[in-house]
């Protein structure tokens, strides 16, 4: 991602101070880790039912997506503790310098409300500038005017953050 935000930069297509990071799912969860961790990069976030905090997905979700994160990481929360900390967004929270919306599904069984109502919390004890917006859905929604507000909400943050009108 870091390399993409260079390469935009040096061939002109993209204003260094103007770039933001998106993704849904597992972009979302990409998002929120890029946005701890590189946080010199990006004007702003905007994630869709991201994944925040692998420690809680590990305990909220079904005994199907467990064992695919126990594949991914080598093993159980306990089993594997740095990695696990170290691959959660909510680990970096201090670092995130732009602001961030997420919109987020509160049923959702794949990406678990609980995980991402802690980095909610931690961002804002934090002072740092975040937008949620749950939705009452799961992951994702088939809802055709739930998506064309998703869209506008993403533009107007877009636009918001960049300083810009429409």
């Amino acid at each position: 991602m870091a390399a993409a935000y260079a390469w935009l930069v040096e061939n002109g297509i993209a204003r260094a101070e103007a770039v933001l990071v998106t993704g849904w799912s597992y972009g979302g969860y990409l998002t929120l880790q890029a946005m701890g961790k590189r946080p010199d990069l990006w004007a702003g976030g905007m994630a869709g039912i991201a994944i925040a905090d692998w420690n809680l997905m590990y305990e909220d979700q079904a005994e199907t997506l467990r064992g695919y994160q126990r594949a991914l990481f080598g093993g159980t929360p306990e089993e594997k503790p740095e990695a696990h900390r170290a691959s959660s967004p909510i680990t970096y929270a201090e670092q995130v310098r732009a602001p961030i919306l997420v919109i987020q599904g509160s049923n959702d069984t794949r990406c678990p409300p609980r995980q991402m109502r802690a980095y909610e919390a931690k961002m804002q004890e934090l002072g740092k500038p975040i937008q949620v917006e749950w939705f009452d859905a799961g992951h994702g929604s088939r809802a055709m005017e739930q998506s064309i507000r998703h869209q506008e909400m993403l533009l107007e943050f877009a636009y918001r953050v960049l300083g810009e009108t429409p």
